[in-house]
């Protein structure tokens, strides 16, 4: 890459903020989270349930786990590898939109480009992850001024079976939303992310993934902050 080019990519940075989810991970309960962003990973403080404060031994329970982490920084690292693999199936999508689908101009909305995208029939999948994204419909936008995605919308337009349903199904319907917004110039996050997942394949059993979450309040931090410094920062911050 030119030294120009190198120049002109964004400085990635890190971020405290809130998230609000209610999925899988949160057991149909909606958890409200202080999160900040690390080298590391992520590191995370409970503050409420269903809306409802932590109880005095549910508070100290949390800290007991945040004090855990700083002394045992490997399940950071577990938690980071899940989150950059969901990142790479991520980017796999995006790399794979050009060949899988078919595009369609279909306007602006919210100052940017929207653009509709169905199977492309002439495609040939090599493997069950990519029968699954090629079945997919939906629309994306593209912020036109930073060439970032803005929206992301897909859903499977009918249920994908393997082997006539011998070897698995996924469901029409699931499929999932991400919507970015530009919190500070050249950075951009997700703030809302819903997912809805319902099948199973044969050797990896269930597929099936609930997730409806927010992302609010992105406060920059330091990017080298350390497990102890992050540990410190989500247990002082209020909420």
């Amino acid at each position: 890459m030119a030294k120009a080019e190198a120049d002109a990519v964004p400085f990635k940075k890190h971020f405290l903020y809130r998230r609000r989810e209610k999925s899988t991970r949160t057991k149909g309960h909606t958890w409200e989270e202080l999160v900040v962003e690390i080298p590391a990973g992520r590191m995370r403080r409970l503050v409420s349930i269903d809306g409802q404060p932590l109880s005095p031994s549910q508070k100290q329970a949390e800290l007991n786990r945040i004090q855990y982490l700083t002394q045992h920084p490997e399940d950071i690292g577990r938690d980071n590898q899940n989150r950059k693999e969901d990142e790479s199936k991520t980017t796999e999508l995006l790399r794979l939109l050009p060949k899988v689908f078919l595009f369609d101009m279909d306007g602006t909305e919210d100052g940017c480009t929207r653009i509709k995208f169905r199977p492309n029939p002439a495609y040939q999948e090599q493997s069950f992850e990519e029968r699954i994204i090629h079945a997919m419909s939906g629309s994306l936008l593209v912020h036109p001024g930073d060439n970032r995605l803005c929206r992301l919308d897909a859903h499977l337009s009918y249920q994908v079976q393997f082997a006539y349903g011998l070897l698995g199904k996924v469901s029409q319907g699931s499929g999932f939303y991400m919507d970015r917004v530009q919190v500070m110039p050249g950075q951009w996050k997700t703030d809302k992310m819903l997912v809805h997942v319902d099948g199973n394949i044969f050797m990896l059993k269930s597929v099936s993934r609930e997730e409806d979450s927010l992302h609010f309040g992105f406060q920059e931090v330091p990017y080298d902050m350390t497990i102890p410094q992050s540990a410190d920062l989500v247990r002082k911050t209020s909420f």
